[in-house]
């Protein structure tokens, strides 16, 4: 019987098998990418650090209602917190495609970032009310369903991992990751708007570390689409312009108001989210208003679309921001990627 290796010929040079790890190669010529791999180096932060006994602290002096309001709040963002297996996956893609050396590196540092979100949104319900939501018992109706609207949420989140794991086959790297940029603008925004309004120290510090992260996510997202934005043919510019919508539709959830072109929520969902807000404001855990969360999504979009304008790519249209643009209709699981 014989082996599938029985024609090697070890006189010539092997043939290596597509989408594959091996052989490493390594380039040092995308100056851009090595910056800022060398900047995400230097601007990791341990979410450890934080003064957690703080945060503890002032739990210990808030009444159940407002200790769920912030849980509830930590919970919802770990929905899109929940992304270090994205950027793993993504990790092991761009070794499969042989990407530059600092892109690789980058996307390292990236999942490195995100898992660190991950354990902050935990240690946050840790020191606020811990066992939420699992092992928290509702002791009214408004109680069990803030607790539905976090299960729901992560429910939706289950929706699309399959399709993320899809995504490589159906889009190249670089549509891929220009479409975060909308993702990673917002919320840049945001954690920059709550670490100004934050009155306690530790969260206002939290927010000040992970707006850092958002804006070095956002320069990758931008470097990815200006170095790749000129190949693109007219179909894959098509493709980012649904990404972008793609991923308003996605984050609204916790930095808007969710459309219901996606999300399959509880009938009570904005009702209880929003008084879950109210409850968390009324405790001292700064949550922006509507408006601050519009206008922040408004400049987002705009600094996204200055972007896109310059490499002929068209912003989706936005009716929830008053802003016009391509309309992009029948939205699918498919079509999310999961990343904050």
């Amino acid at each position: 019987m014989s082996s599938k290796y029985s024609n090697l010929n070890f006189e010539e040079e092997p043939d290596y098998p597509p989408e594959n790890v091996y052989p490493p190669r390594w380039n040092f010529d995308n100056e851009k990418a090595w910056q800022l791999y060398r900047r995400a180096k230097r601007e990791q932060w341990d979410e450890e650090s934080i003064n957690w006994k703080e945060v503890k602290d002032i739990a210990s002096g808030l009444d159940r209602k407002q200790k769920l309001a912030i849980a509830y709040w930590w919970g919802l963002l770990s929905n899109f917190d929940n992304a270090t297996p994205v950027f793993a996956y993504a990790v092991i893609k761009a070794f499969e495609q042989h990407l530059d050396t600092a892109i690789r590196g980058i996307l390292t540092t990236i999942t490195y970032d995100e898992n660190r979100h991950n354990i902050m949104c935990g240690l946050a319900i840790n020191n606020i009310l811990p066992g939420f939501p699992f092992d928290f018992k509702p002791q009214d109706d408004l109680e069990k369903k803030a607790k539905l609207n976090v299960l729901w949420t992560w429910w939706n989140g289950s929706r699309y991992w399959k399709a993320y794991l899809e995504a490589y086959k159906k889009y190249t790297f670089d549509v891929l990751f220009t479409s975060f940029m909308m993702g990673e603008a917002a919320a840049t925004t945001v954690f920059t708007t709550m670490s100004k309004g934050a009155k306690i120290n530790a969260f206002k510090e939290l927010f000040k570390n992970t707006a850092v992260d958002e804006t070095r996510h956002y320069a990758f997202t931008h470097m990815i689409m200006s170095q790749n934005a000129e190949k693109m043919d007219d179909e894959r510019k098509k493709l980012v312009t649904k990404q972008i919508r793609a991923g308003f539709v996605f984050l609204s959830l916790i930095t808007y108001i969710p459309p219901k072109d996606f999300w399959k929520l509880p009938p009570w969902f904005i009702e209880v989210h929003q008084k879950m807000e109210d409850i968390a404001r009324d405790a001292g855990f700064y949550i922006p208003e509507l408006k601050e969360k519009e206008e922040a999504w408004r400049n987002a979009v705009l600094r996204v679309g200055a972007s896109l304008k310059h490499y002929g790519i068209k912003l989706p249209d936005m009716p929830e921001l008053g802003i016009s643009g391509d309309i992009v209709e029948n939205i699918k699981e498919d079509d999310f990627i999961p990343v904050f």
